[in-house]
């Protein structure tokens, strides 16, 4: 009888943490958007095979495609201190990535391939000519192998702050794919991903590894908090791919064989930026590179003046 009774009161108890934990994770999904840093007048939705995607359409003359850069917590509002002034001389176009920001977040394997196709469709289908790419960070490499898959629906790129060739290489493991599975169990995957995404370790990453010292970025930080809550639990799904490398690509070959105007914008103050750009450079010897001085990893928010300035002189 005492172990029956114990047998109870350990189910009450797992019931009850369990209960609990699933509660404290709606009210973080909940409370996340409070603020509405994603809110936003004048948007469209591209209804695409694999999800509904955000994007907004600003001003007239030649296209110019906006790219986010490709983590949980990106969305088009990266670029909103620069699309005023860019849609002045072209018409811009900001999206959400699938998986990311307001766009919908299937649960599905997120790869390269996929975002290629994405943005491939999207040019076809929505803006309907040729146009250039700005690209944010990691998302460089979608718009290496769209160019290279689809040369002629781009006309130039500028990759700002994108990751080393060896970083891209890196493809899911055993142990990956254990992560990945891990991550989509329901409420253990939700959990780990409220963890990892809560507002204080997002501020310590950028604190350390993305913004220029001692820049303000409360704005910053509640936007990406935001956009990496906005769907629920379902936002974790392309954090797991993300995450076991599955949005990687190994763009060696591709880079190498692209003959489209492309210049690379980096912060003086990121990471081994140099040893990039030389590298970048040494596999396709027509690249440009500039260096912004006062940022990091996002010189259009931090330095705006300074990369609309060289927006100005690549994209005309």
């Amino acid at each position: 009888m005492k172990k029956y009774k114990k047998l109870v009161n350990a189910g009450i108890l797992s019931s009850a943490i369990l209960f609990t934990t699933w509660g404290l994770n709606k009210l973080i999904f909940l409370s996340a958007g409070m603020k509405e840093m994603l809110f936003c007048e004048n948007h469209y939705q591209y209804s695409w095979r694999f999800g509904n995607i955000f994007y907004t359409k600003k001003g007239s003359g030649s296209p110019v495609l906006l790219i986010h850069e490709l983590k949980s917590t990106g969305s088009a509002a990266e670029w909103n201190s620069a699309i005023n002034d860019l849609a002045k001389d072209h018409t811009v176009y900001a999206l959400d990535l699938i998986g990311c920001g307001r766009s919908e977040k299937p649960k599905m394997t997120y790869t390269n391939y996929i975002y290629v196709q994405l943005i491939n469709d999207f040019v076809k289908d929505v803006i309907g000519t040729k146009t250039d790419l700005v690209t944010s960070g990691s998302s460089s490499s979608i718009a290496i192998m769209s160019c290279y898959s689809e040369p002629g629906l781009y006309h130039r790129l500028m990759l700002v702050n994108p990751p080393s060739m060896k970083v891209m290489s890196k493809y899911p493991k055993a142990n990956h794919k254990t992560l990945k599975y891990l991550m989509e169990v329901p409420l253990i995957g939700t959990t780990l991903y409220n963890l990892i995404h809560s507002r204080a370790m997002l501020l310590n990453n950028y604190k350390k590894s993305l913004m220029y010292p001692n820049r303000c970025m409360n704005k910053t930080i509640d936007t990406i908090y935001e956009a990496s809550h906005l769907a629920g639990p379902a936002s974790r799904y392309f954090y797991a791919s993300e995450r076991s490398h599955f949005t990687n690509i190994n763009m060696l070959h591709a880079l190498k064989k692209l003959n489209h105007s492309i210049c690379i914008i980096g912060g003086e103050a990121e990471k081994d930026i140099e040893d990039i750009m030389d590298a970048y450079v040494f596999y396709n010897p027509s690249i440009e590179t500039e260096k912004i001085s006062g940022c990091k990893h996002y010189p259009h928010i931090e330095q705006k003046e300074s990369f609309l300035s060289l927006c100005s002189v690549y994209l005309s």
